[in-house]
């Protein structure tokens, strides 16, 4: 396998993971699924560059809204789960339009 056809394959798992996979998730499985992604993004970001609000931009968000139409509400309990004070001030700046 050649490297276009390895990140083709990376694409393709990654579309139907979005299109098959994710949509059959329980809503639990779904916060769970959420929780685990913006922990690894945030401490990623965090030791990369010292500010793990970097995880979140509005092309991130609309991804996010994109694929999970509930994910202003899923969001906000995940918040709840990561194990810090969220500074949801930085993630709307993040974020916004």
């Amino acid at each position: 396998m050649n490297d276009k056809e390895f990140l083709q394959q990376i694409l393709d798992n990654q579309n139907k993971f979005w299109s098959q996979e994710y949509p059959k998730l329980s809503r639990e499985e779904k916060k769970k699924y959420w929780l685990a992604s913006t922990h690894r993004g945030m401490r990623s970001q965090g030791e990369a560059l010292g500010d793990e609000y970097t995880e979140f931009s509005k092309k991130w968000y609309d991804f996010a809204k994109k694929n999970e139409p509930d994910f202003d509400e899923i969001f906000k309990d995940v918040v709840k789960n990561l194990g810090f004070d969220f500074d949801w001030g930085k993630y709307y700046e993040r974020i916004k339009m």
